[in-house]
Order: structure tokens, then C-alpha cells, then sequence
């Protein structure tokens, strides 16, 4: 199972799910270029990041996968099953969606990035993080994650948001994949609306839905336990689908 991180995070905002399918399943957890221990790329794309990874499951010798993004890393999940499909024996969008960038999510975009260019990430990390998480969040799950914000690379974090603002819209590869399609749904998501996401999930042929309903972005860390019984109902439903 290849776990793929979103915006200003890293691999580790994962680690939750790391402890419990350790015993499970193989796992890859990777840094996106420009977030955690990887350096940024110029003029990046949901594609590129998508074939980065390719590169990573080709160097360990793994041609088919389970793949899960959160948020960003939903994106690049779609690119991939784009590009590759035949790695995939099921994927999923864990606070994320399939279709582009609107035009007023465009421009939020570029005020984030003109923002970061003139006041540094700093400030951005430590005010967009807490806005994440449903309220009252647990200080330390907020304190975590904007530790791991603020160890992206500045251009890398530029280089991001150019990419989603850019992404295609995707929604066609939810209603003409047969493989199964896993959605991770947070009832205060104040990013991803769950009626989109329930939406997009309705577009499947076969979709398995984790209703958080204790959570706003950020399910891996808010309802970690939950989530993860919900992700191996999942790699229950793929392997019995697979056969």
C-alpha cells in the first residue's frame, strides 16, 4: 500500500496508519519533491510527482499497488491511475477530490503564493495548519502538524500550488475505472465538501465510503483508529475483488 501525503505535510503525517498496517501490508510512504526529506523540482506537476513515485516502486521492485492520497496526495493519486494503471489494484481519496481547481479556488491559489513570496512560509504554515482540523482540535495533533509543515521547502510549497492550481479535472477516471475506489469523508472539512465527495464516490462502480464524523481535514490524525479499520475494510474489499 503506497501512502501519498498532501500539501505542506510529509510521510510521517501517516504514521498513525504506519503502526497499524505494519503487521498487514507492505507499506511505502513517500515525500512528495519539495515536502519532508525531498528536494523541490522546477515547474512541477500532478503528473511529474505522479511518475516520481513510478520511479520509487520501480527501484523496489513493486508493479502493483494499492494507493491512497490525502488531500495534494489524492491528485497525484489520480495521475497516477492515469498514467499507470496498471499498477493499481485500488485507490483512494482520502479528503480529496477529482475535479480541477474553480476558477475562485485558482485565485486563492495565487494569493497563497504571492503571500509566501512576500512574507516567507512561516506565517502561512502557522495559519493555515490549525484551519485544518475540526474544532477543538487536540494541540498536539495541531503543534505535530505544523512542525511538519514548516520543514517543507519554501519553493517546493510555491511549486505545489502552482500544480494544483494547473491539475486537470480527473472526474472521468472515477466512472471508467473497475478497480475499487476508496473515499475518506470528514463531516467538518471545511476544505473538501462531503457532498462533493459523496458525489464523486456515487460515480464509481464500486466505492467504499469512511464517514468521519469526528474530523475536518486532517482524519489521519483526528480519527486515526477509525480510519484505519475503515482502510482495511478496504484492502479486504480490493483483494476480494482482485480474485
Amino acid at each position: 500500500m503506497v501512502l501519498v501525503h498532501g500539501f505542506c505535510e510529509n510521510n510521517t503525517c501517516f504514521n498513525e496508519q504506519v503502526l497499524f498496517f505494519k503487521d498487514h501490508c507492505k507499506l511505502l510512504v513517500v515525500d512528495l519533491p519539495g515536502f519532508g526529506k525531498s528536494e523541490p523540482m522546477a515547474n512541477i506537476s500532478m503528473d511529474k510527482m505522479a511518475s516520481e513515485i513510478k520511479l520509487v516502486l520501480d527501484a523496489e521492485n513493486i508493479h502493483a499497488c494499492i494507493m491512497l492520497g490525502h488531500s495534494m496526495g489524492g491528485y497525484v493519486t489520480l495521475a497516477f491511475v492515469e498514467q499507470f494503471p496498471n499498477y493499481i489494484e485500488g485507490f483512494g481519496l482520502i479528503h480529496s477530490v477529482a475535479n480541477a481547481d474553480s476558477e475562485e479556488r485558482k485565485e486563492k491559489r495565487l494569493q497563497v503564493i504571492s503571500f509566501i513570496e512576500k512574507h516567507g512560509k512561516e506565517p502561512y504554515i502557522k495559519n493555515f495548519i490549525p484551519t485544518l482540523f475540526k474544532e477543538p482540535a487536540k494541540k498536539s495533533n495541531i503543534e505535530e502538524a505544523v512542525l511538519q509543515g514548516l520543514t517543507s521547502n519554501q519553493t517546493g510549497i510555491i511549486e505545489a500550488a502552482k500544480a494544483m492550481m494547473n491539475r486537470p479535472d480527473r472526474t472521468p477516471i472515477l466512472a471508467n475505472s473497475h478497480k475499487p475506489v476508496f473515499f475518506a469523508v470528514g463531516k467538518f472539512d471545511a476544505l473538501i465538501p462531503e457532498a462533493l465527495m459523496l458525489e464523486q464516490a456515487a460515480l464509481c462502480n464500486l466505492s467504499h465510503i469512511a464517514y468521519l464524523q469526528n474530523s475536518g481535514h486532517m482524519g489521519m490524525q483526528e480519527e486515526p483508529l477509525w480510519l484505519n479499520q475503515e482502510i482495511n475494510k478496504f484492502l479486504k474489499l480490493v483483494a476480494h475483488a482482485s480474485n
